[in-house]
């Protein structure tokens, strides 16, 4: 039998991460395989990361805060911590585990003309998410924030009590305005996790959701009005590969 490594390796990227998001937990003896599959998409994820970053500074962006790394790269410590906190947690989702261990954190949040991104600039949005106003800059958690918001829920936490991981900010948030945040409920050992909150898009998994900012050059929000995308954009675009 095929696995499902050769056939990601193989170019079935959508089709092997859809068989996989039907999955609420994955078979002991697969579990080697999708954390496989699930690490070399990280790591292409990562590298697409690291490209738009380079875009983003030949055309001007200014992050949103000094404090907030526009790409944070997993350390050692925060590698080894991932496993500590699967095992804390009750279980984290493969492929949420294989972001924090490949890809690290990632904020895109910031000014940028060219790209029509606006957060310390002064921005009155006429209407709310999702659309033109808000581009959704890609924004993922370095291991760090987990570790943090998992040992302050721990706190106060009760028995039966559901961890709601902060994993980030909204829509509104991302565009300097009161909001929410995304999240992900922990404990969860299935492959592709749903990230919930995300305006417009119901129950969207992970990966999806990674893979529809990487066609948007890390702003899905533009895939809403894609006839009113700024031009600029167009460089940061790509096809993804995972």
């Amino acid at each position: 039998m095929t696995s499902y490594l050769e056939r990601f390796h193989g170019g079935e990227h959508e089709q092997v991460w859809a068989e996989l998001g039907r999955l609420d937990e994955v078979p002991a003896e697969q579990v080697d395989d999708v954390t496989a599959v699930a690490t070399e998409t990280m790591r292409r994820v990562a590298g697409h990361v690291r490209r738009i970053a380079d875009g983003l500074a030949e055309l001007g962006f200014v992050p949103g805060s000094e404090r907030i790394p526009v790409h944070e790269p997993p350390s050692a410590d925060d590698v080894e911590d991932i496993a500590v906190l699967d095992e804390e947690t009750g279980g984290l989702p493969i492929a949420f585990a294989a972001c924090l261990r490949e890809v690290g954190g990632v904020s895109f949040l910031g000014d940028c003309a060219a790209l029509q991104l606006y957060y310390n600039e002064r921005y009155s949005p006429r209407t709310m998410p999702p659309g033109p106003e808000y581009p959704d800059p890609l924004s993922l958690p370095p291991a760090n924030y987990l570790r943090y918001s998992w040992d302050d829920f721990r706190e106060d936490a009760e028995d039966g009590d559901e961890f709601g991981f902060p994993f980030a900010p909204d829509e509104l948030h991302k565009a300097n305005i009161s909001g929410s945040t995304h999240v992900l409920y922990l404990p969860d050992r299935s492959p592709d996790p749903v990230i919930y909150r995300v305006a417009g898009r119901r129950d969207v998994t992970l990966v999806s959701y990674l893979r529809i900012s990487i066609r948007w050059g890390g702003f899905p929000g533009w895939s809403f009005a894609p006839d009113r995308a700024p031009a600029a954009l167009a460089g940061l675009r790509v096809e993804p590969d995972f």
